[in-house]
């Protein structure tokens, strides 16, 4: 084998395994999702008018900020936000995010506990209003970016997680879910992702961490074509050198 095409060769080979390793771009689309700014940056918390309590970014005290309970504290690092209460009181959390277009996949996760200290759910069908009858529950949802806070209607896009965690496991530890949410957001677009909890029952308290919205691009089709002639050229040059 010539000098020449030995080094073609190697540079050939180096080029294939650039286009091959090189990360395809995945982008992390929420601000904060980890609550360690000690602030809501990047959240928007809105409570029903007439009720008590609210969102709050707690630390790893083992209490609630409002009313004291038991709590598991921070998933990791040193804050979280939780909801806490002194009567009925509907809260939301929400961010909007926006995901290019296209998408290769788009994931969903967080950590999540809902204490309960009644013995619910109670999903009364009018929504998160805790005027409205007995109702005692959490929900995560992803919303249209014209949804209202409190929307349980059309502008929910799609559900992920509706009702409480066990009462006999209070202070419940974190539960860490993760949703492929590719085929829901993945044309593009805004959206928003919202944690939102009702309560006229008893004390409900919905704590939430490490929320991450992970995006990776669909590779370009200008690397794919480079990859690929990359490769024909690596596949030329072994059968002249044979």
């Amino acid at each position: 084998m010539t000098p020449t095409i030995s080094r073609a060769l190697i540079g050939a080979g180096s080029l294939c395994f650039l286009f091959a390793s090189s990360p395809v771009g995945a982008i992390e689309l929420i601000t904060n999702g980890d609550f360690e700014t000690g602030t809501f940056a990047g959240w928007t918390v809105t409570d029903l008018p007439g009720g008590s309590g609210s969102w709050f970014i707690d630390d790893a005290d083992g209490l609630t900020p409002f009313a004291g309970l038991p709590t598991v504290g921070p998933a990791g690092g040193l804050f979280y936000a939780v909801t806490d209460q002194g009567g009925p009181g509907t809260h939301v959390l929400e961010q909007f995010f926006i995901v290019p277009a296209p998408a290769a996949s788009v994931i969903l996760s967080f950590d999540m506990f809902v204490n309960d200290s009644d013995s619910g759910p109670i999903v009364n069908p009018a929504g998160l209003d805790h005027n409205a009858g007995g109702n005692q529950h959490a929900r995560v949802d992803i919303l249209s970016p014209f949804a209202p806070p409190f929307d349980t209607g059309a502008g929910v896009l799609a559900n992920y997680y509706l009702g409480v965690d066990p009462q006999i496991g209070n202070p419940n530890p974190y539960t860490s879910y993760s949703f492929d949410i590719t085929g829901l957001v993945g044309g593009g677009g805004l959206f928003k992702i919202r944690f939102a909890e009702v309560d006229n029952q008893l004390f409900l308290n919905q704590g939430v961490d490490n929320v991450s919205i992970d995006f990776t691009r669909v590779p370009e089709p200008a690397s794919i074509g480079l990859a690929l002639l990359a490769a024909v050229a690596l596949t030329w040059l072994r059968r002249r050198a044979a």
